[in-house]
């Protein structure tokens, strides 16, 4: 007789209970196909159980084809595949959550993130009640494909306004994020294409493009900006630049080099500048740098931009503007893709731009950011090792360069940092390829998640540190001499 144990202190039901019972019998191959079940009314006598608990049980097996009923003659198991087996002892594919910077270290000078306590809360807070106010009617409704048309006027408004790009609102798409956008651009541009990267650079921008099937070539960087020999020699299609504020370098293209640009994007109608322009509303000092697009006469300009580095990262609002070119392939080839941004946001982020929230904000963070680079700088210059150490960068963006002559490695130099509590990161680390040549060990820092507190004992400590390998070191040759 068929037997199944019942729990009868779980709160699953009885009938759910035979069910899981007879399907495993199945499954394990105790119940051979064909074979004939007990009668209903001889299993409930069977289990204690009602009839209509059986019945249950039964017809979900048969829902689910493990057994079939014959009428006036029973329930029979059906034929069925066996099925694999998987084994309990799969810890080795398991994920692993790995530990944060900020967990594992104490302190960490990194490029990512932001500042979020600066985040204009109250500010937001007012704007999203008022959206949802005046606009219920239309945060249910779809986006168009390319944003919130209310957005992408105050996007044009305000890069003609501060960054001299004069453009037309239906040109920009935004996009949840600039990986989102540079996955769609790969679309639009052709997959088959060979896209050159500057080296060192960012390493997520290099992945994407490979992960989205483009031939990816490193280009390596000169003092003003991408090498132009060594781009004809790629014989790329596409190039991706940070002329603003080269990442990591920090280097500001030249007006020379821009032009040399712009010469061999012009010399094909394939040939496309992706010019991604991350920071550049967070220049310290001078006027804000021209961007590329708006030098750019043929259309062969691809301006992107991001609200990650200014308000927040949880903020996943990116834009692109597209030549002329592109956008009408664009509205013919990819407008079927929905918005990946939210409405609310949208009106909210459109309000925040309008009404001159962003650059009350933009003026607030530099201020706070400025003062904690003269900080660091300070910090530095004033240290035993400051004679020893090259600053490199500091004028714009959110980290900055310093290079070592301490006769330590770029190893040495993090082990030590790491040793105290300090998290940092080497120049070599943005570098793809491995026959790179850093003339002497180069550390990047960045400060924009730290406090004052922070940067004074984290920047002292990890000093003070290499101070004592240095001066252990140096012990070390005098007593070999």
């Amino acid at each position: 007789m068929l037997t199944v144990l019942l729990d009868y202190e779980k709160k699953e039901p009885l009938y759910y209970q035979i069910y899981k019972g007879i399907r495993s019998e199945i499954q394990a191959n105790h119940l051979l196909p064909d074979e004939k079940l007990p009668s209903k009314r001889t299993l409930a006598s069977h289990l204690q159980v009602s009839i209509i608990t059986i019945q249950s049980a039964y017809d979900q097996l048969v829902e689910e084809g493990y057994i079939r009923a014959v009428p006036r003659s029973g329930y029979y198991v059906e034929p069925t595949q066996q099925l694999p087996v998987i084994s309990d002892n799969n810890t080795d594919v398991i994920p692993i959550e790995h530990e944060t910077e900020s967990k594992k270290y104490k302190i960490s000078f990194s490029t990512s993130g932001v500042d979020t306590k600066q985040f204009p809360f109250s500010t937001w807070a007012k704007l999203s009640r008022r959206i949802l106010s005046e606009e219920q009617e239309h945060l249910l409704q779809a986006v168009p494909p390319s944003g919130l048309l209310a957005l992408r006027k105050e996007i044009a408004r305000y890069l003609y306004e501060f960054r001299s790009i004069k453009i037309f609102p239906e040109q920009i798409i935004v996009g949840a994020g600039t990986e989102y956008l540079l996955a769609l651009l790969v679309q639009l541009l052709g997959r088959e294409k060979c896209c050159a990267v500057e080296e060192p650079g960012y390493k997520k921008t290099r992945k994407i493009l490979m992960q989205n099937g483009m031939t990816v070539k490193s280009v390596s960087m000169e003092k003003d900006g991408i090498s132009i020999k060594e781009l004809y020699e790629s014989e790329a299609d596409i190039v991706h630049v940070t002329p603003s504020h080269h990442f990591p370098l920090g280097i500001v293209m030249s007006v020379n080099c821009r032009a040399s640009l712009l010469n061999w994007a012009m010399q094909s109608s394939e040939r496309y500048i992706i010019e991604d322009d991350y920071d550049s509303e967070l220049r310290f000092s001078g006027t804000p740098i021209p961007a590329l697009y708006s030098m750019d006469s043929g259309n062969h300009v691809i301006y992107m931009n991001t609200f990650t580095k200014t308000l927040a990262p949880s903020l996943r609002i990116s834009y692109m503007i597209l030549p002329f070119t592109l956008l009408k392939k664009y509205q013919e080839q990819l407008q079927f893709y929905a918005n990946t941004v939210p409405s609310f946001e949208q009106y909210t982020l459109a309000s925040f731009l309008r009404d001159g929230y962003f650059e009350r904000h933009l003026n607030r963070m530099k201020k706070t950011y400025r003062k904690r680079k003269d900080q660091i700088l300070f910090l530095i210059r004033s240290h035993k090792l400051a004679s020893y150490l090259k600053i490199k960068g500091e004028n714009s963006g959110l980290h900055f360069l310093l290079e070592t002559h301490l006769g330590l490695s770029e190893k040495d130099l993090i082990e030590t940092a790491e040793s105290v509590g300090v998290h940092i990161n080497g120049l070599s680390y943005y570098y793809a390829n491995s026959d790179f040549n850093i003339e002497y060990p180069t550390i990047v820092i960045g400060y924009t998640c730290l406090t004052e507190n922070q940067i004074q004992t984290g920047m002292q400590t990890m000093l003070d540190a290499w101070q004592d390998r240095f001066n252990k070191k140096n012990d070390i040759v005098k007593k070999i001499i």
